[in-house]
């Protein structure tokens, strides 16, 4: 009779005598193993539209609000017209009516289910395959692809759908799972520096420092990239005092709660603003001004749909045009200015 063996236990090294970081390693290896989900799904869209001759092929998310699209290709490269964004008008709804089959239209006027259906007389999709996208069993939105000419849609045609739809599912669960790492690694990474008792704001102001603006960007940055929200980045110089303290605790209070103003150090200051476009930060910069006197700004915008911000998650990119615009502001009559200086390597 053979003797059970006990299994070994695997292991690994200590690097340099430390712990290894098994959460950071665990959110590298997730990272690696999976491509960018903004490529797959781009590739993914229009090689629906090229396969099957369709002009758009989207992807819809369903929310509190009801259904609405949030990736999309079209045959001619042409901006999205009412009929990707008016999702609650086009066929999706119905998908979830039946969600264990394919929703398949080969010619809404003829089909006397659809041919009064908003999906046809409002928005002009004549047909149509819809295939829900799920997560953990549960239906998160639909795959679909919409002509305005009747189609014969064929097998294979139907099956390239689903699979594609099993692929985006499949995809946007490793991308929920990726984001529950890095949540849980930040919120370690915070945890951690309280732990050590590293200060997370400078004595002499009172606002939050780089160490605390280098947590709030992990959590901040990516969320924004996958909302497509761009984010005004602000700086200016300002004398450190007493009194000047107490007006930046001032704006700083004042603040919406997602906002950010940190100190940098050497009399520098850095200013966070997510969702908000550059209008609304001249709005918001001409009150701070208001209170801290007519310093000179300068801003630019952090653009997750533009090159270097898109891969940039320390915002390194938008607070370098920032520092640029401000030595811009500084050397001109104007009081303080907006603008999107080019990347000077």
């Amino acid at each position: 009779m053979t003797k059970p063996r006990r299994t070994e236990r695997h292991t690994r090294p200590r690097e340099n005598g430390l712990r290894t970081d098994h959460l950071s390693a665990l959110g590298a290896l997730v990272e690696k193993a999976f491509p960018n989900p903004g490529e797959l799904f781009c590739h993914g869209l229009e090689l629906l539209v090229q396969q099957l001759g369709v002009e758009r092929a989207v992807m819809t998310r369903l929310g509190d609000l009801g259904f609405e699209a949030f990736w999309w290709a079209t045959a001619d490269g042409s901006l999205p017209d009412p009929s990707i964004h008016r999702v609650s008008e086009g066929f999706c709804p119905r998908v979830l009516e039946a969600p264990t089959r394919t929703l398949v239209i080969k010619d809404a006027t003829l089909d006397p289910h659809w041919k009064n259906h908003s999906g046809w007389k409002t928005l002009g999709i004549r047909a149509y395959i819809g295939a829900p996208l799920r997560q953990t069993g549960k239906i998160i939105g639909t795959l679909n692809v919409q002509s305005t000419r009747p189609k014969e849609f064929s097998r294979a045609e139907v099956a390239m759908v689903n699979a594609m739809a099993n692929l985006f599912s499949k995809t946007l669960e490793v991308e929920t799972l990726k984001q529950e790492l890095r949540m849980t690694r930040d919120a370690l990474d915070l945890t951690t520096a309280v732990v050590e008792d590293s200060a997370l704001e400078c004595y002499d102001s009172g606002l939050p420092n780089m160490h605390y603006l280098d947590i709030w960007l992990k959590a901040n940055l990516y969320l924004a990239r996958r909302r497509g929200e761009c984010m005004s980045v602000v700086r200016w110089d300002l004398p450190l005092s007493r009194e000047s303290a107490k007006q930046l605790k001032t704006v700083a209070d004042a603040l919406r709660g997602e906002d950010l103003l940190v100190d940098m150090g050497h009399d520098k200051f850095l200013l966070l603003l997510p969702r908000t476009p550059k209008d609304g930060a001249q709005i918001l910069l001409e009150r701070i001004r208001a209170r801290i006197g007519a310093v000179p700004m300068g801003a630019t915008l952090w653009d997750p749909a533009r090159d270097p911000d898109r891969q940039d998650f320390t915002a390194h990119h938008a607070v370098h045009r920032a520092q640029e615009a401000l030595k811009v502001a500084t050397g001109t009559e104007e009081t303080w200015m907006i603008e999107d200086v080019p990347l000077q390597e």
